[in-house]
């Protein structure tokens, strides 16, 4: 059973912030004033027994699961994680949240809720419309829920191939739920999958199956007390803000297009709400560890105004965490039903590559080492010091190598420094081979964030040169 949604409305729009009409948005708060209205006491949208429908329109909509809408590339940089992990609420305030803000962070990551925009695409261009037998008025198309898996952490930067595709067609009296499923590929391996619950309202009543198993289905919070709860104030320019990641509809940023659809100011994305849930989540049971997101599944209910503090009450059950959201101060729940599934730790650690193992850094250290054995005496002489390094794979350290040209003549070995290292150089093991391979200037990686150094810095520099010398990789 979809909840009506007031924060994303009409999805027909493209991606031009003037292609939506001021009748479009009254029609559509309309009808989410319609539904709501139906919406009886368990949450659900009643049916409609006035509501009838041709078998020509029933065989329209069931011919219509299955197909396919126009694929589409998603290709994103630094700057649009960024800008998606402002816009959900990431903050210098709370030190754990650099690490998707700024791209120098030694564990730089998307927020895993990032992945709702790599798909949004598909229903934010009205693709929906070159579907045959789908006859639709998209100022009467709510966001009902919204259920993302990932399948490996999303990569920093990179082109994803989308893929999407009506899964089915439910009839719920009041209207219509589309089932849209949105696959992302980053070269032929899946990365993320979406599932897009679209409520067409007035549609319904054609006689076709309320229920199908291809819905990721939304569960009710455990009724006890909430194991954990935490809040954040949004801001009054949250919703200009997130409008920046793609949804560019009006109502979330002009004052006259939401008087006219009878709100009293511009409301907030739902998808941003979902957004800042999910960090939440993230925070509190796994120490924004991205690799350990594994799926979220929400339910949108009722609107959220800029400015507004969201409460987010959470329930741990193994390694799903239930979850609501609330308006603080109204009590207002505005996402329901929702869970967030993450992996277990033991999970993590089994795929988390051995000391040194599995990283592309080991063959250079190691090459490093038996060059050492030629030349390591005069190298000693000329660097007298003990370097330390870290290389980081997925946002956690994979391996520590240590290069000692202190003592006789040198040598290399895998973990910590013996004893006090000089210099400490933290460097993700892409970074490293980009390094290696020329691609990536050390200066230029260091004063970006993205190598860093403690201890003394100028040692690096000696070290730098030694390593042309004697040790051309």
């Amino acid at each position: 059973v979809i909840s009506a949604h007031y924060n994303l409305c009409p999805l027909g729009s493209s991606d031009s912030p003037t292609s939506i009409s001021v009748a479009g948005i009254i029609e559509s708060t309309g009808s989410i004033i319609e539904v709501l209205s139906k919406i009886d006491s368990e949450g659900g949208i009643s049916s409609n027994p006035t509501s009838h429908a041709t078998s020509a329109a029933t065989s329209g909509f069931a011919g219509a699961v299955g197909q396919k809408l126009p694929s589409f590339s998603s290709a994103y940089t630094e700057l649009e994680a960024i800008m998606y992990a402002l816009g959900v609420g990431a903050s210098v305030k709370d030190p754990k949240d650099l690490k998707f803000i700024y791209e120098g962070s030694s564990d730089f990551s998307c927020l895993p809720t990032f992945g709702v925009i790599i798909g949004q695409k598909s229903v934010m261009a009205g693709g929906l419309a070159e579907i045959p037998g789908l006859s639709i008025n998209f100022a009467k198309v709510l966001h009902g829920e919204q259920y993302l898996e990932l399948y490996k952490p999303l990569p920093r930067a990179g082109k994803l191939k989308c893929e999407a595709v009506v899964a089915d067609v439910l009839d719920k009296g009041s209207g219509v739920v589309i089932i849209i499923d949105v696959y992302s590929y980053s070269e032929k391996e899946l990365t993320c999958y979406n599932q897009f619950s679209l409520f067409l309202v007035g549609s319904g009543g054609f006689g076709g199956k309320r229920t199908s198993d291809k819905v990721k289905v939304a569960v009710a919070v455990p009724n006890r007390p909430p194991d954990a709860v935490l809040t954040d104030t949004t801001s009054l320019n949250q919703a200009a803000l997130y409008r920046l990641s793609g949804d560019w509809n009006p109502l979330h940023i002009d004052p006259n297009f939401a008087s006219l659809a009878g709100f009293d100011k511009p409301i907030l994305h739902g998808l941003c709400t979902f957004g800042f849930s999910a960090r939440h989540v993230l925070r509190h049971f796994a120490d924004n560890d991205v690799s350990r997101f594994k799926a979220i599944k929400a339910r949108f209910a009722k609107p959220v105004y800029p400015g507004q503090t969201l409460q987010t009450e959470m329930w741990k059950e193994g390694n799903r965490i239930h979850f609501q959201t609330k308006v603080q101060g109204t009590g207002d729940i505005v996402l329901s039903n929702a869970y967030v599934d993450l992996a277990p730790t033991s999970d993590i650690s089994a795929k988390t590559p051995s000391e040194g193992g599995e990283l592309q850094s080991t063959l250079v250290f190691e090459e490093i080492g038996r060059r050492l054995k030629d030349v390591g005496h005069e190298v000693v002489k000329k660097v007298n010091a003990v370097f330390e390094w870290h290389i980081t794979k997925g946002g956690n350290v994979g391996a520590k190598w240590t290069i000692d040209l202190k003592s006789g003549s040198g040598k290399v070995y895998q973990g910590p420094a013996k004893g006090a290292a000089d210099t400490t150089i933290i460097l993700s093991d892409e970074d490293f081979m980009e390094v290696v391979l020329g691609r990536l200037d050390p200066q230029k990686a260091f004063f970006s964030g993205r190598l860093k150094a403690r201890g003394n810095i100028m040692l690096s520099q000696k070290l730098q040169m030694i390593l042309k010398d004697y040790a051309k990789l």
